[in-house]
């Protein structure tokens, strides 16, 4: 009897087991389940939707623009030829050109392999722009940031151009990053961060003409603690590497202006970018504001579902909210982020590079990851609600854009600017706006 009880109570328990665990399964089938994508996740998406497009955008081969025909015709001149002057009014920096040739001188589609360049970089640069997002900014920002540049017509089209632009934005990116790893000093860094980074500068100036103006902030930001403790040694071995990037650039600049053609064509077609600084009236101090406004939109590609000048503004703001934001945490960070642009303002007012389009991309980091900043930074007072909805305001249009180039209509020059850019920009947007500002007040 004992027994038998014993067996009773035990199917009891296994029947109450089973009917609690057929519950908990049916439980854990029903419950609606609460997705959490982490930052972190996001950021990553972005990145590989970015590697997606411009293999994609790579892979169209789509015809030859102009300057890319101009420039394939000189890269079939002898491999180390720098006496010829280059014809067409091409210009790109010596050590491009050579990596250049060789590569066209493969076998297979010289036009394809001539853009390998551009794409690699491309892809590079999101790796590497992810790196040094994740120690600039807020934590919210950075998929924000990411996502800015992974989607951006212009990065996706440049990928895949026979032009130096897109390497512009990698030597940049890669100039930055190691400089956050060196550190603010010789004394607090590793001895092999700041050798890295000196042979970056002494080769890379002969790949980018506009490292230099990315040295110059470096050099500058990393020398500027060990003069301030009067680090004797420690200011002379930064010295001893900014001499040897001066000495690298003036050899390359000597080489430079041996194939650049003397004729006044190339100064007189970008001489409305070489900007008045300082403005010395109000249509100057116009034309600085809009000029600096444009690189928001060109090559930027910071857009919004509003108004063109307005998205522009609004992007100005967050930029500005941005930049106090980072200031606050580290002012080091943000001079280094943000004095490349004084530098280049610089050369545009002594009429050495212009301030326009094409030629800025390698100071898009610098805007989108601020403009990410700033909506991070204002989302802070609504939380998690408010740090979501701006975010898919600032990537409602590069999603949409991304959506359409790539399922609709192929991104290509379907319509350029007054000056061969992707598209019209800000500035060809007001001319526009004038004239018929002026026939409706008439």
């Amino acid at each position: 009897m004992a027994g038998a009880g014993a067996e009773s109570e035990a199917r009891a328990g296994a029947a109450v087991e089973a009917g609690t665990s057929w519950r908990g399964r049916w439980g854990v089938l029903t419950t609606p389940v609460r997705l959490r994508i982490s930052a972190e996740a996001i950021t990553w998406l972005a990145l590989a939707a970015g590697v997606v497009l411009r293999v994609s955008g790579y892979a169209e081969g789509r015809a030859l623009y102009m300057d890319e025909r101009s420039l394939l015709h000189n890269l079939r001149l002898p491999v180390f030829d720098f006496h010829t002057t280059l014809s067409e009014f091409q210009l790109a920096p010596p050590g491009f050109l050579t990596l250049e040739r060789i590569l066209v001188r493969l076998p297979g589609n010289d036009v394809m392999t001539a853009r390998t360049v551009a794409l690699v970089c491309g892809i590079a640069s999101l790796f590497l722009f992810r790196a040094v997002a994740r120690r600039l900014l807020l934590p919210a920002a950075v998929p924000v940031a990411m996502g800015l540049l992974a989607l951006s017509d212009w990065l996706i089209y440049y990928s895949a151009e026979i032009k130096q632009y897109s390497s512009d934005l990698a030597i940049a990116l890669a100039a930055i990053l190691l400089t956050l790893r060196a550190g603010p000093s010789p004394e607090r860094s590793h001895p092999r961060g700041l050798l890295a980074l000196a042979i970056l500068g002494m080769v890379g100036v002969w790949f980018s003409y506009t490292l230099t103006l990315i040295l110059a902030a470096v050099g500058t930001y990393l020398i500027a603690g060990p003069l301030i403790r009067r680090d004797i040694r420690g200011t002379l071995v930064l010295a001893a590497m900014g001499a040897a990037w001066l000495l690298s650039f003036a050899g390359c600049y000597v080489v430079s202006h041996r194939i650049l053609s003397k004729d006044a064509f190339i100064w007189n077609w970008w001489d409305f970018a070489f900007l008045p600084i300082p403005p010395r009236s109000a249509a100057e101090l116009k034309t600085d504001f809009w000029a600096i406004a444009n690189m928001f939109d060109s090559p930027s590609d910071v857009r919004m579902p509003i108004e063109m000048a307005a998205t522009a503004i609004v992007a100005m703001l967050l930029w500005i909210i941005g930049a106090v934001s980072l200031g606050w945490r580290r002012p080091g960070w943000l001079y280094l982020l943000t004095a490349p642009l004084v530098f280049t303002l610089a050369a545009s007012a002594l009429h050495q590079y212009p301030f326009h389009g094409r030629l800025l991309i390698f100071l898009v980091p610098a805007v989108q990851m601020l403009v990410a900043e700033g909506g991070a930074a204002l989302a802070r007072a609504g939380g998690r609600p408010l740090a979501i909805a701006l975010g898919a305001f600032l990537l409602f249009q590069p999603v949409s854009d991304a959506l359409w180039h790539r399922f609709v209509q192929p991104l290509g020059h379907v319509g350029y600017d007054s000056h061969g850019d992707l598209r019209p920009d800000l500035l060809d947007y007001l001319d526009h706006l004038g004239p018929h500002r002026a026939e409706r007040q008439r």
